[in-house]
């Protein structure tokens, strides 16, 4: 689904170039359920925006779902990020004076679908996130769990090969954040394909697969296997 070999990545300024990913590597097949974690400027983030096409990378190669992005042109690669990717922020992103059914359909309105599409996959994204009765609310009659919820609809109504989530609990309380990710490990059992930033390690050791990143290097790889609800023990690495 998403294979990385020895990406680099470096922003340069007059004087100062930051090596933000050094010769990373990572593949992750279809079905997966990733977690990536690491202290703040570890370079999490830039691997989220060149895994989601936003930001481009200076050496290596990088395959999403078979394609080799090498070479493609902004169009291009705007296509294939619209039609590949769902993205999951900390940050809604909902837009105020939308209700819900609306602020799922924008997207798929720039993709050009026709009504009746549009209006299946909304449906079926509201189902899939438990909100079918609330596509007339607006963001500001739901709480902030919902929100988010709402927001993996909006993700996954494109009907995306992969969901990138960046830190989508960080702006919940601690019951909100185990019902959203609740919901993503439903989505992940139902077949989709999952990367996840977080600073929880308790998220990520729940979490099938482990990738600790420190100065723009994966450090660390480990899978978890959960034994109880509340024991988790590592299987290998």
């Amino acid at each position: 689904m998403l294979k990385m070999n020895n990406i680099s990545r470096i922003y340069r300024s007059d004087t100062i170039q930051t090596h933000a990913l050094r010769d990373f590597s990572l593949t992750v097949n279809s079905g997966e359920f990733v977690a990536v974690t690491g202290p703040s400027g570890s370079g999490k983030s830039t691997f989220l925006n060149v895994a989601g096409l936003l930001d481009g990378f200076d050496q290596g190669s990088y395959e999403l779902d078979g394609v080799n992005i090498k070479g493609l042109n902004d169009d291009q690669l705007s296509r294939l990020r619209n039609e590949k990717i769902g993205f999951i922020f900390q940050s809604y992103n909902l837009i105020p004076d939308f209700n819900l059914f609306d602020n799922i359909d924008m997207p798929l309105r720039y993709r050009g679908f026709n009504a009746k599409e549009r209006k299946r996959r909304i449906t079926n994204a509201l189902e899939q996130v438990g909100l079918s009765s609330r596509g007339n609310y607006l963001p500001s009659q739901l709480s902030g769990g919902q929100q988010q919820r709402v927001a993996i609809a909006r993700a996954l109504a494109g009907e995306p090969k992969i969901l990138l989530a960046d830190e989508p609990t960080g702006n919940l309380d601690s019951l909100m954040a185990r019902q959203v990710m609740d919901l993503l490990h439903q989505l992940n059992q139902e077949g989709s394909t999952i990367i996840m930033v977080t600073h929880d390690p308790d998220q990520a050791r729940a979490i099938g697969r482990n990738i600790q990143v420190i100065d723009g290097q994966i450090t660390d790889h480990s899978i978890y296997a959960p034994m109880t609800d509340n024991a988790i023990i590592e299987v290998s690495a």
